[in-house]
């Protein structure tokens, strides 16, 4: 039989630790060190001031897009000109309204053009805006050198020509019914009756809603009632379409014989 000793005998967990603390203490060590100094007193409990809650900050007004201002004064709605009887009654008093108008344009005065001519001209040339090149008048630099040349072609002295156009500043891709409805086109036609030309050429068939003609009609020849007058229309492309395009200049200037014969 094997006798229990003491190097036999397994030690519970609180015999292991009072021995081992009985070993340190034989060692001469009593105290317990540590790298990190601890704090044995508690720390004061401090009052914790309450934070006034920050002011709220003020919705920021969402900023125009490049795009948005692209087609700023595009939106419909408002009536063109006010009401038909406010209207200018002499072509003087016309060109001073139509550089100031606001419902025409939300362009100011330097960025618009006025007509050029004088009353009674022999034909009226109507474009749908001030064109690209267009300094300080209406139809000047290269479109008017262009204008001028097909003037000539139809034996029309330039003085003999009265220039308009729809707007009196370019527009972002209009809407010609819209405008129309809103009062361009009575606008447009009262224009017509105080200059009084002889004939009326429009370059630009998107401008047919002005002047009542249904879309499927704007390549026949056709009339505008201005005022107490009925005079003869044409609806031609746009001037940069024949610029670029000969066999669009031939087809506008048999359409022109035609019209004339």
């Amino acid at each position: 039989m094997i006798a229990d000793t003491p190097e036999s005998r397994e030690l519970s967990p609180a015999d292991a630790l009072e021995a081992a603390l009985d070993w340190w203490r034989e060692a001469g060590v009593e105290d317990d060190y540590r790298n990190e100094a601890t704090s044995w007193l508690a720390e004061p409990e401090q009052e914790q001031a309450v934070a006034s809650p920050k002011p709220a900050k003020p919705p920021e007004e969402p900023k125009q897009t490049p795009l948005e201002r692209a087609f700023e004064g595009t939106a419909g709605g408002d009536v063109i000109g006010g009401a038909p009887g406010a209207l200018p009654e002499t072509l003087e008093k016309f060109r001073e309204w139509w550089m100031a108008d606001k419902s025409l344009s939300h362009l100011g005065p330097e960025r618009r053009l006025p007509p050029r001519g004088v009353e009674g001209a022999k034909l009226l040339v109507l474009v749908p805006e001030p064109m690209e090149g267009d300094a300080d008048q209406l139809l000047s630099g290269a479109p008017g050198k262009f204008v001028e040349a097909i003037l000539a072609a139809m034996g029309i002295a330039p003085h003999e020509a009265y220039l308009a156009s729809a707007l009196p500043a370019p527009l972002a891709l209009p809407d010609w019914n819209d405008l129309s409805v809103r009062g361009l086109g009575t606008i447009t036609r009262h224009h017509i009756a105080l200059a009084a030309p002889h004939r009326v050429i429009a370059f630009g068939r998107s401008l047919a809603p002005l002047f009542d003609v249904p879309p499927e009609m704007a390549r026949e020849p056709a009339v505008v009632k201005a005022g107490e007058s009925t005079l003869p229309l044409l609806l031609a492309p746009e001037l940069a379409e024949l610029a670029r395009s000969a066999p669009r200049r031939k087809n506008f200037w048999n359409r022109w014989l035609e019209w004339t014969a």
